[in-house]
């Protein structure tokens, strides 16, 4: 009867402890650890277990813990650290692969700019250029025309100038045969003859070139030698004479200043050929110097095209990668603060059931 009788005493007790217990543990009611801890001490008190021992292995539990929130911390610290670094790394590649990105763009804009300035002056040192050769065959024309005009005109005159030393000739050997002769043998007056007829040719070629003052001596020659075909007058030949010396003075005047004329004309085409052939060569350079300018800027232009690419593909493969890690921070900090709330708990339930024991204890 008295065992009976125990036996309810230590049932009843564990059943107001047990009543204690959860009551204490009522917000941690639908907590797994805090069932296990619920059932842990439950067992030991239906088993009659040491309130001692079982402080003991709950402070040993808290220890643990305690334990595994610090060595969480230092794990949590570690990761961010070497997150930031990571993100830090991915950063500055990202701002590297903006920079790189930007000074591409930026010298791609530049050297766009300079390929059509470059274009614009190739096209005009072209036409320049094919001015120049127009300009070069014109002057070379005008040199050989102007060659060919004074060997032609030159010719006339010294043709001019022999017909007129012939005359003077015919004429002083007339003078020289008597002022007196009345009539004239056949020879001579054919001579007179032709040279009326050469002087008359003479004059219809000088027309186009000559000094008009020295076409007017043509005429009173003419008709002196017509009159001297019939008879020689004393007076006529010495005024045709004299006619003919200062024909001959202005014939020779006028070749000098042909050819005077013709030194200065060939020098002023000879220098306009020579400006032409330097400014030719100039253009050639200048165009050779653009065409291969324009080459080099087409092909840099190509480069830059493939690493603008590179670098765009950088940029976004970067970010998404920061994307990425962000996240991953994000939830690793969420993991490491639910993890510490929940040991935190766990640590409460176990200093919770500690505080009972050691209150049953002091009972």
């Amino acid at each position: 009867m008295k065992y009976i009788l125990v036996l309810a005493l230590i049932t009843f007790t564990c059943a107001t402890s047990l009543t204690e217990m959860s009551e204490r543990l009522s917000q941690y009611g639908d907590h797994p650890f805090g069932k296990s801890m619920v059932n842990l001490v439950t067992v030991n008190m239906k088993t009659g277990g040491s309130l001692n021992e079982l402080k003991q292995l709950l402070q040993q539990i808290k220890d643990e813990l305690i334990a595994l929130t610090q060595l969480q911390d230092s794990e949590n610290g570690t990761f961010t650290r070497r997150s930031q670094v990571d993100l830090a790394k991915l950063q500055a590649t990202l701002e590297q692969a903006q920079g790189d990105l930007d000074n591409q763009r930026q010298e791609q804009s530049s050297l766009s700019n300079e390929l059509a300035t470059l274009q614009t002056r190739v096209k005009e040192d072209q036409a320049a250029l094919d001015r120049n050769s127009r300009g070069s065959g014109d002057a070379q024309s005008r040199l050989d025309a102007e060659n060919a005009d004074f060997a032609t005109k030159y010719s006339d005159y010294n043709d001019a100038i022999l017909a007129c030393k012939e005359a003077q000739r015919l004429l002083m050997n007339l003078r020289g045969e008597g002022a007196s002769l009345i009539q004239l043998t056949q020879d001579t007056k054919s001579n007179l003859i032709q040279t009326k007829e050469n002087f008359q040719k003479i004059k219809e070629i000088l027309e186009a070139h000559t000094k008009k003052s020295s076409l007017t001596l043509f005429q009173p020659i003419i008709e002196g030698l017509a009159e001297m075909t019939t008879k020689v007058n004393p007076e006529t030949l010495n005024n045709v004479l004299s006619l003919v010396a200062r024909l001959i003075t202005a014939l020779q005047e006028g070749q000098d200043q042909l050819e005077s004329n013709h030194k200065t004309q060939v020098e002023n085409l000879t220098r306009l050929g020579d400006d032409l052939r330097n400014e030719k060569q100039t253009l050639q350079v200048s165009l050779a110097t653009a065409n291969n300018r324009l080459k080099e800027i087409q092909s840099r232009l190509n480069e830059l095209d493939g690493l603008i690419n590179i670098s765009n593909a950088l940029v976004e493969v970067t970010q998404l990668n920061i994307q990425d890690a962000t996240k991953i921070n994000e939830l690793e900090d969420a993991e490491y603060s639910n993890q510490k709330v929940s040991r935190q708990t766990e640590i409460d339930i176990v200093d919770r059931l500690i505080e009972y024991i050691n209150q049953k204890l002091s009972e």
